[in-house]
């Protein structure tokens, strides 16, 4: 076979027109330099990866950068964004030279330990991208949505990375709904992202906290957030300093050295920042910059993509690991009523709320703040005889959660966490960190994996938001990074209905969510701000609701006994409603508007729904049952809910999948199912 058969027909021409002046050596030459050319060619057409129904593809263009671009159903919904990372001697992904291409599809499941279902299918294609410099870049697209991720892997003991490029760019009229402020516990707003319409923002002080909600076309949405990340600081976004709606990652720089500070100087901040914002080892793999894409709002809704990116557990034994409800006293300001003895922080108080747990089957209590000093873990409150209620609860099958200061507890990690090992605690409840640079994150490993080696659980609060850590440590039960039913003690109208109703699709997404859900003073207007027995807005049926639509493994029941014992059969439903799951369904759903879940633990279905300050009537479709006669059981809201929020009715009927079945929901309103056999 001859040079010339080797050859693309594109170049054959060329070849044999140059037959006369060259050499067969020559000729050689020149036909390995076209094949490479068109390799190259090749190469340039095959940087892109789809989805596994097709809907959604990557496409990878090297320039002076490495570009990426995203399509969804054929069209554009993100611009060639600039992907690099910037370390002190050298910028990896500047004038890239690729050295070859790894393509696969993956298609597993992943058997969860605890969460929104038993079973995961993980079915997407992977492009791994191996680039001279001894770098990586690995793009994967599933059907709800696309990542990416940095991987070196070079020599050097140790690197130290400057900045990542992390970059979002779309087209002109596109809107958004992003957080408004500078906290996780604030409220999701829409705003365009046009520099007339936020020409204040500045990107020297105020940052994006994710995830990001942006519409780049008619219909589509597109979460911004990340996933699998350790030792690196966390991801926030800015918004460039041009005219482009472009959304640029920023990150807190490493802290040289810390100070006290925060709310009651329980905080340990960044004091002095270095120039840079993490010193890593050489080969290491960066977190995912995950975009969750699609045009249904369902999609949104039960999404377990952060998971699915995370690092599998770690633990090998994770049987002790128990998902549950709590008896919570702080919120409620410490309400006894009836008893003989002044509620507070002190063991009557606790011993109450063991019994209160025991009587409607709560697996824990939690004691809230002031029990210990927030400096000294060691230094119990003389009012508490600890060992006492622990030993109590443990007679009546209740644990007890201890609340601690994040960086308190880091400092004493080992000798505070034996101490409460030793006591019986069942777990903990971390609180106040305050910061989100490298040092920062590597605390949430830290705490994790020491609880875990005691066999307890850990509940993050005042935290970073979820980004899957919680996969590879799954003692880690709960995060709160959320304007939660907290704040109905601090603000009158953060915790709205059409708030409630946002997080689903938001906040939910990240991963376990520590809301707090089962106030019982339920309102519609004339939100009064009080610290002892708070409002709440929207419907009693809407905040029962929630016991099923938020994933929370670990869910408090954040009123007090008392107010809960008037109303036993309400609490005893609500008492009764899973945390974690076999499997979920979305029945129905309009972005931050109204959601319908149906969740199923064994052989027991829940279903339920809330909607936001729009009334809302669906038909449900109960096709997703088996053949067969169910028992309904239900809460829903009463005639008078649209002016009486604490008007609801429970009802009772016989059912089957074919049941026609229609539930009204007024504004802030809502309905919870439990269907069974």
């Amino acid at each position: 076979m001859g040079v010339k058969d080797h050859c693309h027909p594109f170049f054959y021409n060329f070849i044999t027109l140059s037959e006369s002046g060259h050499t067969m050596k020559n000729r050689f030459f020149a036909c390995c330099f076209f094949c490479c050319m068109l390799s190259s060619v090749y190469a340039q057409q095959a940087l892109k990866i789809s989805s596994p129904d097709q809907n959604l593809q990557v496409e990878v263009v090297l320039k002076e950068k490495i570009y990426y671009t995203v399509t969804y159903k054929n069209e554009r919904v993100l611009e060639l964004s600039p992907i690099s990372l910037t370390l002190k001697q050298a910028t990896l992904g500047v004038n890239p030279e690729l050295a070859k291409v790894d393509k696969s599809t993956i298609d597993q499941n992943i058997e969860t330990v605890w969460g929104s279902r038993a079973t995961i299918r993980d079915h997407y294609q992977e492009m791994t991208l191996d680039f001279k410099k001894d770098f990586l870049v690995q793009f994967r697209a599933y059907n709800q949505g696309v990542a990416y991720r940095l991987i070196t892997r070079l020599n050097d003991d140790e690197i130290t990375v400057m900045n990542e490029e992390v970059a979002f760019r779309f087209k002109f009229g596109t809107n958004a709904w992003l957080l408004d402020g500078q906290s996780y516990e604030t409220n999701f707003i829409p705003t365009s992202l046009d520099v007339e319409e936020i020409s204040n923002f500045n990107n020297e002080v105020d940052k994006i906290y994710l995830p990001a909600v942006v519409e780049p076309a008619q219909n589509v949405k597109m979460l911004i957030t990340e996933a699998g990340l350790h030792n690196y600081p966390s991801l926030f976004l800015q918004r460039g300093n041009d005219y482009e709606n472009y959304l640029l990652g920023t990150f807190e720089k490493y802290a040289l050295s810390s100070k006290t500070g925060g709310f009651s100087n329980y905080s340990q901040l960044a004091d002095q920042e270095a120039d840079y914002i993490a010193k890593t080892v050489g080969s290491n793999t960066f977190p995912w910059r995950l975009m969750v894409i699609s045009d249904d709002d369902r999609t949104f809704a039960d999404c377990d993509l952060v998971y699915q990116l995370s690092e599998p557990s770690r633990l090998v034994d994770t049987d002790w690991i128990k998902p549950g409800k709590v008896a919570w006293e702080w919120w409620h300001d410490y309400v006894v009523e009836g008893e003989n003895f002044r509620g507070g922080v002190n063991t009557e108080t606790y011993l109450y709320h063991v019994d209160f747990a025991a009587k409607y089957g709560l697996e824990y209590i939690m004691i809230d703040w002031m029990w210990t000093d927030k400096y000294d873990l060691t230094l119990i409150n003389p009012d508490l005889d600890f060992q006492k209620i622990v030993d109590y609860a443990s007679e009546k099958e209740v644990g007890v959660i201890l609340w601690c200061p994040g960086h308190t507890l880091h400092r004493q990690l080992e000798k505070a966490l034996d101490l409460f090992k030793s006591y019986g605690a069942a777990g903990v409840k971390v609180d106040f960190f305050g910061r989100e640079d490298q040092t920062g994150i590597r605390m949430y490993e830290d705490i994790a994996k020491a609880a875990a080696r005691r066999e307890m659980l850990v509940d993050f609060h005042g935290c970073a938001k979820p980004t899957g850590l919680s996969r590879t440590y799954p003692n880690i039960i709960n995060y709160e990074a959320v304007a939660g039913n907290e704040y109905n003690k601090l603000s009158v109208d953060r915790i709205t209905a059409d708030h409630k109703v946002m997080l689903p699709f938001t906040r939910g997404l990240q991963g376990p969510m520590d809301f707090t859900p089962g106030g019982m003073r339920n309102v519609q207007s004339g939100h009064i701000l009080r610290f002892t027995l708070p409002m709440v807005h929207g419907t009693r049926s809407n905040e029962a609701a929630l016991f099923v639509i938020y994933n929370e493994p670990l869910k408090m029941m954040c009123d007090a006994p008392s107010v809960y014992d008037q109303e036993p059969e309400f609490t005893q439903f609500i008492a009764g409603i899973p945390t974690v799951w076999d499997e979920t369904r979305v029945l129905d759903a309009e972005f931050g508007k109204y959601v319908v879940t149906a969740r199923r633990s064994g052989d027991t279905w829940f279903v339920a729904g809330i909607t936001g300050a729009t009334p809302k009537e669906l038909n449900l479709d109960l096709s997703f049952l088996d053949q067969g006669t169910y028992q309904l059981n239900m809460i829903k809201d009463g005639p008078n809910a649209d002016r009486v929020g604490t008007d609801y009715l429970m009802e009772k009927e016989a059912i089957d999948r074919n049941t026609e079945f229609t539930v009204s929901m007024t504004q802030g309103g809502g309905f919870v199912m439990r269907i069974e056999k």
